[in-house]
This record gives C-alpha cells, sequence and structure tokens, in this order.
C-alpha cells in the first residue's frame, strides 16, 4: 500500500489525530491584514507552487485541454470517499465524472456507466469508501453505487413510492445525505417535498405550503432539515423561521457544540437584525445565529460568489468549512478578494485563516469559472477550480488543491515496515494469517468505522488469528512495531 494512502486510513480512523486534527498549524489565525494576489505562473499538471501570499502548497490535480474544464461536482458536494483514498471530478467537455486517485491525483477511470439526474447529485458514503449513492436520471431510482465492482442497487423508486407524476427532482443547490448515509430528500414538483431514511424505509412527507423549486436538505444528523429560510424537524413540520433574510449560497453542516447547521452569506441582516456576513451560521436544533465571517468581525462587506463547503466529517472537532469568494473588483488586492478561507463556527471562538488566492475571476468563463471550494473528510485540504487568470484567463478551467500545513505534517510524518508483510488468505472466512511481521509488534483488528475489534502483541511470526465470530463485511488489520512506532495497514474482507 502506498505510505500516503496508508496514512490517511490511519488517521481517518482517528490513530494519530493529535498531529493533523488542528487545521491551523502553520497558518495565521483571524489575520486581517492585507496579502495582495501575485502574479504567479500556473503549475504543471500535478506538479506544486507555494502561494506568495499565504504560504500554502498548491497542486494542480487535473490536465484540461484548451476550451475545457474539469472542475468539482459544487461546494455542497463531497468530492473524496470516507478515507480520502478515491475522488470525483466533472468533465464539463464530456458531461462525464472523473474517478481520481484521492492522494496523488492520478486517474482511475471515467464513471461512464453513472447517470445522475444533475452533475452534482452524486453522495459519497461518509464511512464506506467503496459507496456512492446518486438519483438516476432515466429511471428516477435512487441507487447505491459500489465502485469496485460496479454493481448498482436500487434502494428507492421514488416514482412509485410517492406516486409522483409532477416530475422527482432535488431542486437547486442540493446538499449532502445525512451523515450516517440514511437520509436524503426531493420533491415532486413543486407539489409535494419528501425525506427519506434508508434504515427504516421510512418516506417522510414535508409539510410546506410553497416548496418552489428547492426540496429540504438534511442535516448532518438526519433530523434536522433546511428548506427557505425555515428549519424544519424529522416529522417534516416547521420548527424554526431561522433569521435569515433571503436563500443564498449555504452549505448543510455542524457547529463546533455538534448541532447541524445552516452555513450561509447573507448580504443583508436578518429579519430580527444581526446576523449578516459572508459566513453565518444557524444552529438547525435551536434556531439561534452568529456571525463566523463579518464585518463586524473586520473583514469587508460580503464578498460576492461566496461557496461554502461544511464536509470535513472526519476531523475529530466540529464546525470547520471552506470557502471561496470572487469578490468585487476580482482582482486579489483587498481582503478577501478572489481568496479561499478555512474557518471553525465555534461561538465565541471564531478562528479563520485564509488559505489562498484561488485565481479565478469568472469574467471568460462565467458559471464553471467559479471556484466552488470543497473541504476534504479530514479538513487537511481543500479543492477548488480556476482558469488561473493572468496569461491563462479563459482558456481553461483545472481543479486545484491547497494542501494544508496539517496534511504536509500528516503526510510527511509516517514511516512503513518494511516490504514483504502479508495477511492471508484475504477473502476469508474464519482465520486470517499475518506474516513478515517484525519482532516487538502490536496488531490491531479494526472494522469499518475504525472502532477495535480486537487486539495482539507478540513476537514471532507468521501468527494466526481466530476472526471465525465477525461478522461478514470490511476489517483493516494495523500492524505496529512497538519498537519505533512504524505501521502497516491491510484492508481484509470477511466472506
Amino acid at each position: 500500500m502506498q505510505k500516503n494512502n496508508l496514512f490517511v486510513l490511519i488517521f481517518a480512523i482517528g490513530l494519530v489525530h493529535c498531529k493533523a486534527q488542528d487545521l491551523t498549524v502553520g497558518l495565521q489565525v483571524n489575520d486581517l491584514a492585507l496579502h495582495p494576489m501575485q502574479d504567479i505562473a500556473k503549475p504543471a499538471y500535478l506538479e506544486t507552487i507555494t502561494d506568495p501570499s499565504f504560504g500554502t502548497t498548491i497542486r494542480r490535480i487535473s490536465d484540461a485541454p484548451a476550451g475545457n474544464s474539469i472542475v468539482p461536482m459544487y461546494s455542497t458536494i463531497q468530492a473524496w470517499n470516507a478515507d480520502e483514498t478515491m475522488m470525483i471530478l466533472y468533465d464539463v467537455g464530456l458531461s462525464e465524472h472523473r474517478l481520481l486517485d484521492g492522494m496523488n491525483y492520478t486517474p482511475i477511470r471515467m464513471l461512464d456507466d453513472v447517470e445522475p439526474k444533475d452533475l452534482e447529485q452524486i453522495f459519497w458514503d461518509f464511512n464506506d469508501p467503496n459507496i456512492f449513492y446518486y438519483p438516476e436520471i432515466s429511471s428516477n431510482a435512487f441507487i447505491k453505487y459500489e465502485v469496485d465492482t460496479q454493481i448498482k442497487t436500487i434502494l428507492l423508486d421514488m416514482d412509485a413510492a410517492t406516486g409522483c407524476t409532477a416530475g422527482i427532482a432535488m431542486g437547486n443547490d442540493v446538499q449532502m445525505m445525512s451523515w450516517d448515509s440514511d437520509v436524503f430528500s426531493f420533491r415532486c414538483g413543486s407539489v409535494d417535498a419528501y425525506s427519506y431514511r434508508i434504515s427504516t424505509n421510512q418516506l417522510t412527507t414535508f409539510n410546506i405550503n410553497s416548496i418552489g423549486t428547492n426540496a429540504p436538505m438534511p442535516g448532518p444528523s438526519g433530523n434536522t432539515y433546511y428548506h427557505n429560510t425555515d428549519a424544519y424537524d424529522m416529522n417534516g413540520d416547521l420548527a424554526y423561521n431561522l433569521n435569515e433574510a433571503s436563500v443564498e449560497h449555504a452549505c448543510e453542516g455542524k457547529l463546533a457544540n455538534g448541532n447541524d447547521a445552516h452555513l450561509v452569506v447573507a448580504f443583508a441582516d436578518g429579519p430580527q437584525g444581526g446576523c449578516g456576513g459572508n459566513i453565518v451560521a444557524h444552529d438547525l436544533t435551536t434556531g439561534a445565529c452568529f456571525s463566523v465571517v463579518s464585518e463586524g468581525q473586520g473583514y469587508d462587506y460580503s464578498q460576492s460568489g461566496t461557496h461554502i463547503s461544511a464536509l470535513a466529517h472526519k476531523n475529530i472537532s466540529a464546525g470547520w468549512m471552506c470557502a471561496s469568494m470572487m469578490g468585487y473588483d476580482k482582482d486579489g488586492q483587498e481582503l478577501l478578494d478572489q481568496e479561499l478561507i478555512i474557518a471553525r463556527a465555534d461561538q465565541g471562538n471564531i478562528q479563520v485563516c485564509r488559505i489562498g488566492h484561488h485565481r479565478s475571476d469568472e469574467d471568460e468563463t462565467d458559471y464553471w469559472g467559479e471556484p466552488h471550494a470543497v473541504i476534504s473528510p479530514t479538513g487537511t485540504r481543500v479543492l477548488f477550480g480556476s482558469d488561473w487568470s493572468g496569461a491563462e484567463d479563459g482558456l481553461s478551467i483545472d481543479s486545484y488543491v491547497v494542501e494544508l500545513p496539517a496534511f504536509e505534517l500528516m503526510t510527511s510524518s509516517i514511516r512503513s515496515l518494511a516490504d514483504g508483510i502479508t495477511v492471508h488468505p484475504n477473502p476469508f472466512t474464519d482465520r486470517i494469517v499475518v506474516s513478515g511481521v517484525f519482532t516487538n509488534y502490536e496488531i490491531k483488528v479494526l472494522n469499518s468505522l475504525g472502532q477495535l475489534v480486537t487486539d495482539y502483541t507478540g513476537t514471532t511470526s507468521p501468527l494466526s488469528i481466530d476472526l471465525d465470530s465477525l461478522g461478514s463485511g470490511m476489517y483493516f488489520v494495523l500492524i505496529q512495531s512497538t519498537v519505533d512506532s512504524e505501521v502497516s495497514l491491510h484492508k481484509i474482507i470477511k466472506q
């Protein structure tokens, strides 16, 4: 297994969170100084530049030909899978999605057998890295897709379940499913709106008088929903009229206290006053709101073209998000103009770090020139699209990743055990044999959620381990030297 993939898996299950979960490492926090954008050549494919204004690493991960765009699906949709070993970009010219290695960014294949109702309606499972979901355009079926086998399973026939004849849709600014991958929502024309809970086969109809073009979108818990400035409960009933003046670009996520949140750019104060700003957090559990980035904190008036991504679901500290701003001058000379940021929605202890200029002004390319920044599950990387402006202005649009210092620390600190370690048979039925292990080692068997199933300590190899009591599914075998902390991680399948 490649070094980077190995560490991301270990990191994602929380074994070394002390080194990388603080996303502010190496960054300035709540910095209001001007850091004007400077001219810098577009990096070559898979190469990096150091942003001269912020000192962060930016890597180009696509190679779009002239006139084409290869971009993130959208800010509200997770680009990476659960363990960050795969990711998806959208090829505008081919009208198809590209599957990439999530760590070294090399192509895996085109997802030409997947036809979602809209380009951004592909939802990675929050725990199983091999699964994503999508509503199929040709059938209105909600599909579970296994990446390795390309097997499709129909989870719900939305037409049949609702009797809808007005057209099934999810609407504009579609959000991810609930963070247990159990709840999604959709609408029937502008007549009715529904949520569906996969685990219980429960279809819930919302009590909404005016649905419009948006379906209610689930919060991370699957027990709250947002729709047109209002919060709804799990029964589909109105819970709160939020202190929000209008519907703008937003993302459903979590606050630092763990509550579901609606994170939004607000160009005006809410009806009750306050809660305006470049990023405002609305608590979907209590109905309260507070500003994360606003004029009251010393920033400029809310920047145009702001998109928010609050999808860092694998970071131990809740509340992290990223955002990209176009701005009004679009020349990167003013505070937040053409900038990328990360921020934590922790009321009373807001943390904002500016992490780079995206160098995309949209003037030549309209929608595709919007950066649509997406934060990774661990929060250590931020994906965005850009035409790179300057000499490259409007020629093509590629995808780039800001690799934060926390990510660089994470990937540079791993050392793997020597080659030759094997875990077999794989798949297995009752027991596995671990061979080639150094003396003085610990072996931990973890389930797909990173939870400890059993562990062993030994000094000899090979070692036979009885796992007959485990249910079928995916597990990980983590082998760690007790001498120098070197590690090896292996994915195994119980039949």
